[in-house]
């Protein structure tokens, strides 16, 4: 039996995909590329927005055009909360939601063999109260590289403009001993970057408030994990993949990135820079906070790369609001920014705002976004050129290969210049970085990044 997966959306579902790719694979079945001929179709959804929903539509009534007998099988956030409207298409067999995951390889067989007539199986929120166990996913579509390590699952912030609680249920974490146990297993294949990842990282371990101690020693779950993958022998890295401001300040972040095997990179998302706007987010901080978590990143270094998202035209946003969120782009200096034009989702109290802003204005903005955060990307990979960077380089690209791609550990894409191809893939390598190219910096290399 042949099998594709088409993914949609954030690191947790690529995690997923894998951890369902290697299922199948247990049981005999070949995994093919998406668009290959297979018999059967997972596509794992998202529905951050409408326009993830709609992407997924598209996909899955391509594939069953182009494979009419095939197998069509929705998961993810999109069926989770769209289990109707998805199964209601023609083209789909079998709609499974989030917390099912684990059991879809055997929901496939069961219904190839008409042992199984239930098409559309979703959980509800209150349903999604564990955390489900998927296995040691041991391998990645990023070669042995880099590789996803989930360690929470669910949200309990509501954000006003986001339906991801609603998709992914409570908070849930991981048990820490089966995070470390698969590190390892990542480490003995050969990975060296470890991206942990989840809903909302920050919320890690969460599930019983937690408080820092007068102090100042107490730590976090999350830092307890960061110290124990730290004291890890080998020669890798590990990355967050994400931190929340709704969730850590400033004197938890101070705890956080003291750890010498943890990337100079943090993805912060701001959303907006006009406090106003945040609260009407249902964003629990204010431009000050997030400036504050941004000053102490900077203290402790420099160069540390800052990422973020920011939402464009959200309903009340004014010229000052949006001025306010031109302003902390420019002081926070990010590496890079996400921007996203506002768009209202059914189901949360987003879209039943008034004041929604043109979409002419929202264009404006973004345009202006756009160009603001070009230059403090340019800015930053300025102030780190004429050094030496350690690269985790990934893939080759170029019309004739002639460059390695990878990242810095402050998270610049970089371009190594290596048309002998003698740079080997998933190692390290010590480069300096000379110019802006493309979305990153063009290199060369200087030796093997001991």
């Amino acid at each position: 039996m042949r099998v594709a997966f088409h993914t949609l959306g954030c690191k947790v579902n690529q995690y997923e995909t894998e951890a369902m790719r290697e299922a199948f694979a247990l049981r005999g079945a070949e995994i093919v590329p998406e668009d290959s001929p297979a018999d059967v179709y997972i596509v794992n959804t998202c529905t951050v927005t409408n326009i993830a929903d709609r992407k997924s539509r598209q996909y899955i009534r391509r594939m069953k055009s182009a494979n009419p007998e095939a197998i069509v099988v929705v998961t993810g956030c999109y069926a989770q909360v769209e289990p109707e409207e998805v199964s209601a298409m023609e083209e789909v067999d079998l709609v499974i939601g989030n917390g099912l995951k684990s059991g879809i390889c055997d929901k496939v067989f069961a219904y190839i063999d008409r042992k199984n007539t239930e098409t559309v199986e979703v959980l509800r929120r209150n349903e999604l109260d564990f955390y489900e166990d998927m296995g040691h996913v041991v391998a990645s579509e990023m070669g042995t590289s880099r590789a996803y390590i989930k360690i929470q699952e669910g949200c309990d912030r509501f954000c006003s403009y986001c339906l991801i609680p609603f998709a992914r249920g409570p908070v849930r974490s991981r048990p820490m001993d089966d995070i470390i146990e698969e590190a390892k297993i990542l480490l003995q294949k050969g990975f060296r970057e470890l991206v942990l990842t989840g809903i909302n990282t920050a919320l890690y371990g969460t599930e019983e408030e937690f408080a820092f101690e007068p102090d100042g020693n107490a730590i976090s779950p999350l830092e307890e994990l960061l110290a124990r993958l730290d004291a890890i022998d080998g020669d890798f890295r590990i990355r967050l993949s994400s931190l929340e401001p709704t969730v850590v300040d400033k004197e938890h972040v101070e705890h956080i990135i003291r750890y010498d095997k943890l990337c100079h990179h943090l993805h912060l998302a701001l959303q907006s820079g006009s406090t106003s706007v945040l609260k009407a987010m249902n964003r629990s901080y204010s431009k000050e906070d997030y400036l504050e978590i941004v000053s102490a990143i900077r203290e402790y270094d420099p160069l540390y790369g800052i990422t973020t998202d920011i939402i464009v035209g959200f309903p009340g946003e004014k010229d000052s609001d949006f001025a306010d969120t031109l302003e902390v782009v420019g002081k926070a200096g990010f590496g890079r920014v996400h921007a996203f034009r506002y768009s209202p989702r059914k189901g949360t109290r987003g879209a039943s705002m008034k004041d929604a802003v043109s979409g002419t204005v929202k264009s404006e903005r973004m345009q202006a976004l756009t160009e603001a955060s070009a230059k403090t990307a340019e800015i930053f990979a300025e102030a780190c050129m004429k050094m030496s960077h350690r690269v985790l380089t990934e893939e080759r690209c170029g019309r004739n290969e002639e460059f390695v791609t990878g990242y810095t550990d402050n998270y610049i894409k970089v371009y190594i210049e290596d048309a002998s191809k003698e740079i080997p893939l998933g190692e390290f390598v010590e480069v300096q970085l000379r110019e802006m190219y493309e979305d990153g910096c063009l290199a060369t290399a200087t030796g093997k990044g001991e």
